[in-house]
């Protein structure tokens, strides 16, 4: 891709980006038919509502929009509430492998129906059930070779019982979401047995989990890295001020999956790259200020240690379907990873607000001395926040979105609050690996790395994210990566995305 080329398309995103801003912006200043309040006012956009962290253990999908007048029907004199949510993700993604003579444009249309069920007993005693229909096409291909996946997911089934003899405790049982605010940690849906603790400025969380089938019916055994692996984890949260906590997390993954050794033949998807006993164990400072004259300041800070037992395959492709083991490699695992940043809030006109962060994930210096050094995250999180807004995006990159292991990630952003529901950001982000690696541990770009130069490149990214309706989301985000001195020959090349969201709750 040209210099000429990426301005092109950097414009394309801004010009549809600012279109959609224009025009809701107008739309923004009514609400059925009423004009909200003049911002420059009574500062209309900067609610706090969601700043607190402690909520009730009850969370029937955090970060899901659904209307407060869900369908409800009786049954056996209690109230069973039917509802759900349709998504639409139309997707392109250009030149992934960072070569424009690689026939790898593709553009996706992915569908998603969810359907749930929420039956309460009493007020101590309450059911769940959602299940997925999905559907994700490529429409185009560059290559020609068009594909799709399709099936049925059952993602959460769970009983909950609500402060047991009217005590603190509560639990959870079956198939459920475990997420935390910033899903640096974790989020994801586990078979699991969760209990809860909650008083005025404590609540903790202790949760065992191991995958009890698969998930998906176009699949009739458990992924391999999940496989057989058992997780203890837990969360206790201080929150010793009303828009200020302190956390300290606990997740240790015992993997008793069978052996793959060398000289074994394994079936392409049954391929696990990794046997792991591993610990992280860390905290997070978290919070809001508000300072007069300049505004308010939020702020974050994580920060973990990982150690334990770990063996890794290598696998020689045989064919599509089968694979064999080449080698296996049983290591020491000790690292560390964090992630800082603050937000400025500011009282200036259009109140914008600027957000600087700083992660790093500790590299493998030396891969020769029988320890691992090179920080990896728990595998079922996701690095997902809302900044603004009520929607959440990737603060590590829209299109790179790297799992945090040997980097050096730098971020810069400046967003604007469309209203109290909807923002606009400009995200600038800067890769450098803590150690040069040709490994990259996990990403959407993928080129290889020369292992001689630590310097990824950079990633720009603008989302704009819109919450003006009773049941309708909207999101899109435009992102270009830029490839640097790491990728070789391939440096200065690019790749680019487009990424639109509807979501329909009903």
């Amino acid at each position: 891709m040209s210099f000429n080329s990426l301005i092109l398309k950097t414009g394309k995103i801004a010009f549809l980006a600012g279109g959609a801003l224009l025009s809701l912006s107008v739309f923004a200043q009514t609400t059925n038919g009423q004009v909200v309040a003049n911002k420059a006012n009574d500062n209309a956009f900067r609610q706090d509502n969601g700043d607190s962290v402690r909520k009730e253990p009850l969370r029937i999908n955090p970060g899901d929009k659904r209307p407060a007048d869900q369908f409800k029907v009786d049954v056996f004199g209690h109230p069973l509430t039917i509802g759900g949510a349709y998504e639409l993700e139309p997707r392109y993604v250009e030149d992934r492998r960072l070569d424009p003579r690689r026939d790898d444009d593709v553009a996706n249309l992915y569908q998603d129906l969810k359907l749930e069920l929420f039956y309460q007993w009493s007020k101590s005693l309450s059911f769940f059930v959602q299940s997925d229909v999905y559907y994700d096409p490529e429409v185009y291909t560059e290559s020609g070779l068009d594909q799709y996946e399709a099936g049925i997911k059952l993602t959460q089934a769970w009983l909950f019982i609500h402060q047991i003899l009217d005590s603190g405790f509560s639990l959870q049982l079956g198939r459920q979401r475990i997420a935390d605010k910033r899903q640096w940690w974790w989020n994801d849906e586990l078979d699991a047995a969760r209990i809860y603790f909650g008083e005025d400025t404590l609540f903790a969380e202790l949760a065992i989990a191991k995958e009890l089938g698969s998930k998906q019916s176009d699949q009739d055994f458990i992924d391999p890295v999940s496989d057989r692996v058992v997780r203890l984890m837990g969360d206790v949260v201080w929150q010793w001020d009303p828009k200020q906590n302190l956390s300290l997390f606990f997740l240790s993954q015992f993997d008793n999956s069978d052996n793959q050794r060398p000289g074994d033949l394994i079936r392409a998807n049954r391929k696990d790259s990794s046997d792991g006993d591993l610990n992280w164990f860390g905290g997070r400072a978290m919070g809001k200020l508000k300072i007069e004259h300049v505004g308010k300041i939020g702020y974050w800070l994580d920060s973990a240690l990982v150690f334990g037992e770990e063996t890794t395959q290598t696998f020689t492709d045989i064919n599509s379907n089968f694979s064999r083991v080449r080698a296996q490699t049983p290591r020491h695992v000790a690292a560390w990873g964090m992630d800082a940043g603050i937000t400025w809030y500011s009282n200036l006109f259009l109140e914008p607000y600027l957000t600087v962060g700083y992660a790093y994930g500790s590299g493998d210096t030396n891969p020769n001395d029988g320890t691992d050094s090179a920080y990896r995250q728990s595998g079922i999180h996701n690095n997902k926040i809302k900044l603004s807004g009520s929607q959440r995006f990737r603060y590590y990159g829209e299109l790179f979105r790297p799992e945090l292991s040997n980097l050096n990630i730098m971020t810069a952003a400046l967003g604007f609050p469309i209203s109290e529901q909807s923002s606009i950001d400009l995200l600038y982000h800067h890769y450098e690996q803590a150690t040069p690696s040709s490994v990259i541990r996990d990403s959407r770009i993928r080129a290889t790395p020369n292992g001689r130069s630590g310097t990824l490149g950079d990633e720009f990214d603008l989302v704009l994210s819109l919450d003006e309706w009773k049941h309708l989301q909207v999101q899109f985000a435009g992102s270009v990566f830029m490839a640097g001195p790491a990728f070789g020959e391939l440096e200065g090349n690019n790749s680019f995305q487009l990424d639109l969201t509807f979501k329909y709750s009903f």
